[in-house]
């Protein structure tokens, strides 16, 4: 039998009840919602303390008054981030890869928390000790992207009635530095085109021509045959290929409208397409029905599609020999931008050129000039054709 005294307040009908076994706890009913019959939701809560107590029935009617009340819930911060995982059943594997991977250090620094505990002094001392599992760093740019995929998850939550406020709303995301274009690790044009003198014979030089423009590594290794025009003189990207893991590469459209774009190219990249053809024609006869039928641009010998991985190595070995400073593919793309841009190329036609949105490009290389875009195909070395 338990006891029960007097009630503490009237306006808070809280009542004390002492167990046979002597602890003292305080409970309160309060109504809820309406259940699915109609009925009142009435239930009774109860906690060790009165002072608890008091807080939790301020609380619970406030948000009942509020139509903000939700259920208590033990549903970890790690357990909603794996269901929220899970229904990302239709986006690119790719950026489902992106999205497990900045997810790792919320689990791992959150993740045994329950998600109704988690408050905004939680989020804002995680990302202030935000670090790699061998303790670097992160950068801003990832940093913000984990914030942003605990921003999504916390909203999922709420969304679905987990829990009462976002505690990510008033999060303030680490600042975005802003990369003077002076200070990108890029080539010079002139490094550029000692890159591109010491690959003209290499077999894949149309490649390298092509990356030397500024396209993304998964659009050089996406560019099928049926996309390049050579008397007209064009190419249209319409597809990537993305090394997702080591045993799978997807292959997508852009992702945006701004990364689907026909793109005039110079006579040298026409002639170095044709060439690569007919070496291509060449190989196909070699080996007749052996050969793999894929329609790429980028293949090896055996018509087998180049790895994304491969073509990276081969770069660094080539930039290497070549005697020009190392860099990645994607500086390379930097190097395309500020070429362009020295040349007097405007930002949008840049941006258009690359497929990128002007803002960031006028964000990151903040000058203003003006041209069109076959000025832009031309700038690295040559007049379209």
């Amino acid at each position: 039998m338990t006891e029960e005294n007097k009630r503490t307040r009237r306006a808070e009908p809280i009542t004390r009840r002492k167990a046979k076994n002597g602890r003292v706890s305080y409970e309160f009913r309060a109504d809820v919602g309406v259940k699915p019959d109609g009925s009142r939701d009435r239930r009774r809560f109860t906690y060790p303390t009165k002072k608890e107590a008091q807080a939790e029935y301020r609380r619970i009617t406030t948000e009942v008054a509020a139509g903000r009340y939700v259920g208590r819930s033990r549903v970890t911060v790690a357990e909603h981030v794996e269901a929220w995982l899970a229904g990302k059943r239709d986006v690119r594997p790719n950026t489902l890869r992106n999205y497990t991977d900045a997810a790792k250090p919320i689990v791992r620094d959150l993740g045994g928390l329950e998600l109704q505990r988690l408050t905004k002094a939680h989020i804002d001392k995680f990302l202030g000790g935000l670090t790699r599992r061998d303790g670097r760093p992160y950068s801003t740019d990832s940093a913000r992207l984990v914030l942003a995929v605990l921003r999504q998850v916390t909203k999922d939550a709420h969304r679905q009635g987990i829990i009462s406020r976002d505690p990510s709303e008033f999060v303030e995301p680490p600042k975005a530095k802003r990369v003077a274009a002076e200070n990108l690790d890029v080539w010079t044009r002139e490094e550029a085109n000692l890159f591109r003198k010491h690959t003209a014979e290499d077999r894949m030089a149309a490649c390298w021509l092509l990356t030397l423009c500024g396209l993304r590594r998964s659009e050089v290794l996406g560019l099928r045959w049926r996309d390049v025009d050579l008397d007209a003189g064009t190419i249209t990207v319409t597809q990537g290929r993305v090394e997702v893991t080591a045993t799978f590469i997807d292959t997508a459209e852009p992702k945006t409208a701004r990364g689907r774009r026909a793109l005039p190219i110079s006579g040298e990249i026409i002639d170095a397409l044709a060439a690569l053809r007919r070496l291509q024609a060449a190989e196909r006869a070699e080996m007749g029905c052996d050969y793999a039928e894929t329609g790429l641009v980028a293949v090896e010998p055996d018509g087998t599609p180049t790895l994304p991985r491969t073509y990276s190595d081969r770069f660094r070995r080539l930039a290497s020999a070549a005697g020009v400073p190392p860099i990645t593919l994607r500086n390379v793309r930097h190097t395309s931008v500020s070429v362009m841009l020295d040349a007097g190329v405007p930002p949008t036609v840049v941006a258009a050129w690359h497929g990128h949105d002007p803002r960031m490009t006028v964000s990151v290389y903040g000058r203003t000039y003006d041209d069109s875009l076959k000025t832009a195909g031309a700038a690295m070395f040559g007049t379209p054709a």
